[in-house]
């Protein structure tokens, strides 16, 4: 088994009791990206997969949970955020293209000549080399801004999927998701209050709720609306 994360921001977002998984992701009206996911990772046929969304939409998540079960699995993996500074297109060059690629956030290198070019010999390699490539982005792939066609073409090559922002009912019930998963003992009428009074970004929801896991277990105190107010209003 093998694993290469590049850069410290898959780390940190797998750092505590809810770790990012299939499982834990609420997948609404995206069952055939979570399927199309699942299947590269059991017996990749080598499409690029190529996924887009607003910010919160949980497109991060699903990366951190393709890496996770591919390390189960005993695949090997990579994962680069292209916001992370640390990831430039030297670090491309060590990418072992044999194996299964996310790349998170491609929007953020479009416009830049060179590094569109080391995107474009990434996936040549990756192609030749029979390994998977999963992609995250803001945008679909002909209106990403990127200036080479031909890694336009190539981003277009596979399966494409959108991902739709949250409504607040989905919101409610994959918060009532995470809240379970971790255990979390919450009242309905609790998380309504959390969906229409905090965030909207599912990202920084749920991370609030294990602000709220942890705070309610050091004070040793019931998650309650009056709880959860004094909380909102701390930070």
């Amino acid at each position: 088994m093998s694993q290469n994360l590049v850069g410290g921001q898959l780390a940190f977002a797998l750092a505590g009791d809810d770790k990012p998984s299939f499982e834990n992701f609420w997948v609404g009206d995206n069952s055939e990206l979570v399927a199309a996911l699942k299947s590269a990772v059991s017996h990749s046929d080598g499409k690029v997969i190529y996924y887009y969304g607003p910010e919160g939409c949980g497109k991060s998540h699903l990366l951190y949970a393709v890496t996770r079960m591919a390390s189960h699995a005993e695949k090997t993996t990579s994962y680069l955020s292209l916001l992370d500074a640390y990831v430039t297109p030297d670090v491309l060059e060590v990418v072992n293209v044999n194996g299964i690629v996310c790349i998170d956030n491609i929007q953020a290198w479009a416009g830049d000549n060179a590094k569109e070019r080391q995107l474009f010999t990434l996936f040549e390699q990756i192609k030749h080399a029979g390994g998977q490539l999963i992609v995250s982005a803001k945008q679909a792939p002909e209106v990403s801004e990127f200036c080479i066609t031909d890694l336009v073409s190539r981003l277009s090559s596979g399966l494409i999927y959108s991902m739709q922002e949250m409504d607040d009912q989905q919101r409610f019930h994959a918060l009532q998701m995470r809240a379970d998963h971790r255990g979390l003992t919450v009242s309905n009428e609790v998380l309504k209050y959390l969906v229409t009074r905090a965030t909207r970004d599912t990202s920084e929801l749920f991370a609030l709720l294990e602000k709220i896991d942890k705070a309610s277990l050091a004070e040793k105190r019931k998650v309650t609306i009056p709880f959860l107010q004094g909380l909102l209003s701390s930070r």
